[in-house]
C-alpha cells in the first residue's frame, strides 16, 4: 500500500502563516522545504481527490508516495479530509518561530493521536523542521 505524506508550515501558535511571508517563501521554494518532498514523492494529492485517493492509494505498492502540500484554507481542509480517514503516514511540520493569534489553525484540525517523533532538524532562519510517523500506519 502507498504511503502518505502531509507536509505543512505553521506558527508557534499552531496557525498557517501568511503566503507572502519571507519565511514562507522559504519553506515553498527551497531545497529543503517542500521542494525536497515535491522531488522524492510520485504524485501529488489535490484538493478534493481524498475518494479517488482512497480507491487508487491500495493499487500502489509500499514504495509509491503520495504527497499533500498544506499551506492555504483549501489545502487545510484537504489536510482535516485525510486526518479524518486516518490516511496520513508521514507528517512534516515547518514550524516557524513566531506566532500570529489569527487566521487559519492547523492545530485545531489535529486528530487525537500520539504520532512517534522520527527527525527534527533547526534551520538557521529559525524553522524547525519535524517530521512524525502515524503509529497507527507504520
Amino acid at each position: 500500500m502507498a504511503k502518505i505524506q502531509a507536509v505543512t508550515v505553521m506558527t508557534l501558535d499552531g496557525f498557517l502563516p501568511e503566503p507572502d511571508n519571507v519565511l514562507t517563501q522559504w519553506v515553498m521554494n527551497h531545497r529543503k522545504g517542500f521542494v525536497h518532498w515535491r522531488k522524492h514523492c510520485n504524485a501529488w494529492i489535490l484538493p478534493h481527490s481524498i475518494l479517488d485517493l482512497l480507491y487508487e492509494k491500495d493499487h500502489k505498492n509500499a514504495s509509491f508516495t503520495y504527497l499533500a502540500e498544506v499551506h492555504d484554507a483549501e489545502s487545510l481542509e484537504l489536510l482535516r479530509g485525510l486526518f479524518h480517514y486516518n490516511l496520513v503516514d508521514e507528517f512534516i511540520v515547518y514550524l516557524f518561530p513566531y506566532s500570529i493569534g489569527k487566521g487559519h489553525s492547523v492545530q485545531n484540525i489535529l486528530p487525537s493521536r500520539q504520532w512517534q517523533l522520527h527527525k527534527a532538524v533547526a534551520f538557521s532562519n529559525g524553522i524547525c523542521r519535524m517530521i512524525y510517523h502515524n503509529p497507527c500506519r507504520m
